[in-house]
């Protein structure tokens, strides 16, 4: 080490030496320094977060740094954020691996970059850095003359306490890989070890942390909880008889522990809220006393939070935001007894208790405390259970950061907080999107498939053009929304059947040649071609392939031999693995088949459910039930059974004809017409009602364009496909109806249904149990009024339009924005 270099280095040494937690801070650097003015004692602050990908704890916490510090500028390794809101409009600097393959759903697996990643960003003209780290964002280069404060979540979880759990999850406890992967994760600790030296001052988000800190860096730390919305709570004096876990459901969260143990209490009601990688492993593991709800939006989980009569918490986090959200409900917690839920739950050992915890991540310790908590020994009252909440506020976090701050560099002067009453300025609305899409669907009928892409064409920002196989209503409805369309001529496809028995003769390959001749000319003008379609993504294919245009199939259609022919399923096969750029499955059915079939990557491939508009369901709210009978000549005090689709055989409306011979007091209205030469179908429909004397109890009313009025005509919708239903949008539809729904246990419906709460399912072709069911439900009222309010709900929050659309047009950008990048 050469005189200079020693001098420099020792140099450096005292100035971080001098900046650490037991010393003074560091005087501010001189105004020419800085690039600021002798009165402007502001200082400019980075924010620095792990990556943004998502909106969960940590990014709550970035959250309100942002509120304390608005004019910051913020950094991350990676920012694939969708939903913008809560950064205030701001956009974060990234690194390069940002830009890397597959960084958006694979990121983590560029973690043995991060350290290289992190340290790339340039910072040096900042006074005030803070870094919410979990990960390596705390490692961030920062100056001598700059103030360092990193608030922790944790130390790299899975690269210390954790290491052993994350190799065995991960399935790397032996082999070269397993050894690959403790080398990156020793690097790991020796990297986060050195990067502490270089933080000023650390802030825990818990006790638990603080010593986790303290372990493994050998520093101290200020304790400032993490902040909890608690005012966007309210609590609930009335609770009812059923337990609440709520989580993404990851293995550490231990939501698996939680079904097992109510397993073995099936006079105890548990509700599970969440998704996540391990959601078919716990409902496979749910008995009929656990409902499993899956993703909800915040307004059901806080009802939910808000009457159940515990909340169960199994996972030993840092914090644990949610245990906190449920005693803002007033709703005492049962938890295990380790991490940070010992700091913000009191257990009965405390003259106000808010929860109980139990000592082992076991089933049987839950069912202990469970009972424990059953027999009303100890007191849980609201009250207190929102007193302990209040301690964790958003507001108290601001105000302990700022002081925090304050205190330890003394020579800012920091930015005033907003205005508790003001709200802060709204993020203002994004561009219209300058994305050019080539829309293509080979039927000119109003389909599911049609009605679906329709929402998407007439609500998405840029420009879209619509190519159409066939004239007829869809072309109609595109137009009346402003969709430009273009009619070619597919009646030569007319023939063409999904079970491969139709042989392609001459004629029909010039029909195909002239399809493909038109929509290549249409297709150079895009940037993306997006097909709705069976045969309109192989021609839609083919012209991407010759135009060099990505192509995006949007899957409404189970691809197995149950639905296509074997000539069918090749071509589907072929074109998807070598011509497609991404895929759209519109249900989990549809994209196992998919995927089954031609073992489609997952980076090619994206489930979104379809969307139904709530409004036109909404604008008959005040219209009556006796008027709408009058419009379609129903009669009026009939029992009404509703089926509504297309006519064909395995869409099932003579499972319905069947057993409405089993139920002589109802009646049956089938809303739909025989749309793809399935004429004979219809005319063996018929003959049944007249050889079986049903004439005046079965309804046809064929193609009707106002769908919701039809729906709220009856009383009960039935969804009888008696093969796997791809989606199932009718049952969507009839919950925007508000009337309960009999669907087949099949397909996507199992994406929609929970049997008994939102809607009652039975086996497919199985009139006999389907006729039961109807009985039931027009006998029991209550039941009825269940399910409708289950129904509605589940609709409204899962399946709207908004979502949906904005799902299809990210996807569509994306792969619009690599195809120009590979030029």
């Amino acid at each position: 080490m050469t005189l200079e270099f020693e001098d420099a280095f020792i140099g450096r040494a005292k100035n971080r030496h001098f900046l650490r937690d037991d010393a003074p801070a560091t005087t501010p650097a001189t105004d020419r320094e800085r690039g600021t003015s002798v009165d402007d004692d502001m200082p400019r602050v980075a924010i620095v977060h792990d990556w943004l990908v998502t909106y969960a704890g940590a990014e709550r916490v970035l959250e309100q740094i942002i509120t304390c510090f608005p004019d910051a500028d913020i950094f991350s390794v990676v920012d694939f954020l969708e939903d913008r809101s809560f950064l205030h409009g701001k956009r974060a600097a990234t690194s390069f691996i940002q830009n890397l393959p597959f960084a958006k759903k694979r990121y983590r697996a560029y973690l043995p970059l991060m350290p290289l990643a992190i340290e790339q960003l340039d910072l040096s003209g900042y006074d005030l850095v803070i870094s919410s780290s979990h990960a390596v964002a705390k490692g961030v280069l920062t100056g001598p003359d700059q103030v360092h404060v990193s608030y922790v979540h944790s130390p790299i979880r899975y690269a210390w306490d954790l290491q052993h759990q994350y190799l065995q999850q991960s399935n790397l406890t032996a082999g070269a890989k397993s050894l690959f992967a403790r080398l990156i994760l020793h690097y790991m600790r020796n990297w986060d070890i050195r990067t502490s030296n270089s933080v000023n001052h650390f802030i825990a988000n818990s006790e638990f942390i603080a010593r986790r800190i303290h372990k493994v860096y050998r520093r101290s730390s200020k304790v400032i909880f993490p902040p909890v919305d608690v005012a966007s709570f309210e609590p609930c004096a009335d609770k009812e008889d059923f337990y609440l876990t709520a989580s993404r459901m990851v293995p550490y969260k231990k939501i698996d522990l939680i079904v097992k143990a109510f397993a073995r209490m099936p006079e105890r009601k548990l509700v599970v809220i969440g998704d996540g990688p391990e959601m078919a492993k716990i409902r496979a593991r749910a008995t009929p006393n656990v409902e499993i709800m899956g993703y909800q939006p915040f307004s059901v989980l806080h009802d939910r939070m808000r009457r159940a009569k515990a909340f169960v918490f199994a996972a030993e986090e840092d914090f644990g935001i949610s245990v906190v959200e449920a005693q803002a409900c007033g709703t005492p917690v049962i938890a295990f007894g380790k991490g940070g839920a010992l700091e913000t739950v009191r257990d009965v050992s405390s003259l106000q208790p808010t929860g109980m915890f139990f000592p082992t991540q076991t089933p049987e310790a839950i069912v202990d405390v469970v009972d424990a908590f059953e027999t009303g020994v100890f007191t849980f009252t609201p009250a207190d259970c929102r007193a302990n909440a209040e301690r964790f506020s958003n507001a108290r976090f601001r105000e302990e950061l700022r002081a925090h701050v304050a205190r330890i560099a003394p020579q800012f002067v920091l930015p005033p907080l907003p205005d508790e009453e003001k709200p802060l300025a709204p993020v203002k609305d994004e561009p219209q999107s300058d994305l050019r899409v080539l829309a293509v669907d080979q039927s000119g009928a109003l389909g599911g498939a049609e009605l679906s892409m329709l929402e998407v064409v007439k609500n998405m920002r840029g420009d879209v053009q619509t190519v159409l196989f066939d004239d007829g209503p869809f072309r109609i409805a595109l137009e009346a929304v402003g969709v430009k369309v273009d009619v070619l001529d597919g009646k030569s496809l007319g023939d063409l059947r999904k079970d491969g028995k139709a042989r392609p003769g001459a004629g029909m390959l010039r029909g195909v040649l002239r399809l493909l001749r038109g929509t290549l000319e249409k297709s150079r003008n895009a940037d993306v071609i997006y097909v709705n379609t069976q045969r309109a993504m192989v021609i839609g294919a083919i012209a991407g392939l010759i135009s060099r245009r990505p192509v995006v199939w949007h899957l409404r259609d189970i691809v197995s031999e149950e639905h296509f022919g074997r000539t069918q399923l090749a071509i589907i096969k072929w074109c998807t693995k070598l011509m497609l750029e991404h895929v759209i499955a519109n249900s989990t059915a549809s994209a196992a088949a998919v995927t089954a079939l031609t073992r489609l990557r997952e980076e090619r491939l994206d489930v979104v459910f379809n969307g139904i508009s709530a409004e036109p369901f909404a604008n008959l709210e005040s219209v009556g039930q006796h008027e709408l009978r009058a419009r379609f000549g129903l009669p009026q005090d009939a029992f009404l059974v509703g089926c509504f689709s297309r006519l064909a055989r395995w869409k099932g409306q003579h499972v319905l004809l069947e057993a409405l011979r089993e139920c002589p007091d109802m009646h049956a209205v089938l809303v739909g017409a025989a749309l793809f030469g399935e004429n004979d179908y219809e005319a063996e429909l018929r003959a049944f009602v007249l050889e079986h004397d049903l004439a005046d109890r079965v309804h046809f009313l064929g193609f009707q364009d106002d769908i919701a009025a039809c729906m709220k005509a009856v009383d009960i919708v039935t969804h009888t496909s008696i093969m796997p239903e791809p989606f199932g949008r009718v049952i969507i539809e009839g919950m925007l109806s508000k009337r309960p729904v009999v669907a087949s246990r099949a397909g996507g419906v199992m994406d929609i249904v929970e049997d008994g709460e939102n809607g009652i399912l039975c086996s497919p072709g199985d009139a006999a149990e389907l006729a039961r069911v109807l009985e039931r439900l027009k006998g029991n009222a209550p039941l009825r009024e269940r399910l409708v309010e289950q129904g509605y709900v589940n609709a409204t929050s899962r399946f709207g339009t908004q979502r949906y659309v904005e799902s299809v047009e990210k996807i569509l950008t994306d792969v619009a924005q690599r195809a120009r990048k590979r030029g």
